[in-house]
């Protein structure tokens, strides 16, 4: 999972954000057109996405909705050139975490840097050891102590942050010898930490 996933199709604007997301250590993957997004976030859930909704390929209404209806990006930010009042209060009620305009105060980097901390953390560390939790709950926990992380039902309890219930163990940057496991576990949506770790 990547923290930012950048939807501009103005290549200068594109690369600001880029370097300011990355710069501050967040993963960030970049695109220029919705058919690039769409492939984006099918490989990979994201948690948040910055998106132009004037996009030359298709709306970015239209994958705002996608991203919306598929859960697969926990916050949508809207970043557009067009400050319409009533634009902003529908993609607001529709879910949108912020609606921002090009050129505003907020828009510029350290206003946007904060807003997106806000709304995601710090930076996700990289994650490239890790398994989702149902498949580490069967392979390596015993059934009495997979009760450690469910609840009454049998199912996940959903993220406080947003309400997602599919996570990731995370293991430590150390060999891992079973049955002595250490790691974390994350949400697969926004990346927040559980709080039952493993090991």
């Amino acid at each position: 999972m990547k923290d930012i996933i950048i939807i501009e199709d103005g290549a200068q604007e594109r690369s600001r954000l880029e370097k300011l997301f990355a710069d501050a250590g967040y993963s960030v993957a970049t695109c220029g057109s919705v058919g690039e997004a769409e492939k984006h976030v099918k490989l990979s859930p994201f948690r948040v996405a910055v998106l132009d909704i004037g996009l030359s390929d298709k709306s970015g209404s239209y994958l705002f909705g996608l991203m919306r209806r598929e859960g697969r990006v926990s916050y949508i930010v809207i970043y557009t050139g067009n400050p319409s009042v009533h634009l902003k209060q529908r993609f607001m009620e529709e879910g949108a975490a912020d609606y921002i305009v090009k050129g505003s105060p907020q828009a510029q980097g350290d206003n946007l840097l904060t807003r997106i901390r806000e709304l995601i953390g710090n930076p996700q560390a990289s994650t490239p050891n890790g398994i989702g939790l149902e498949e580490f709950l069967a392979k390596f926990v015993s059934e009495k102590s997979r009760s450690l992380f469910l609840e009454s039902d049998g199912s996940f309890a959903a993220c406080p942050k947003c309400q997602r219930r599919e996570y990731q163990v995370i293991f430590s940057q150390q060999t891992q010898v079973p049955p002595d496991i250490k790691g974390q576990v994350v949400c697969a949506g926004c990346g927040s930490t559980m709080q039952t770790d493993v090991g």
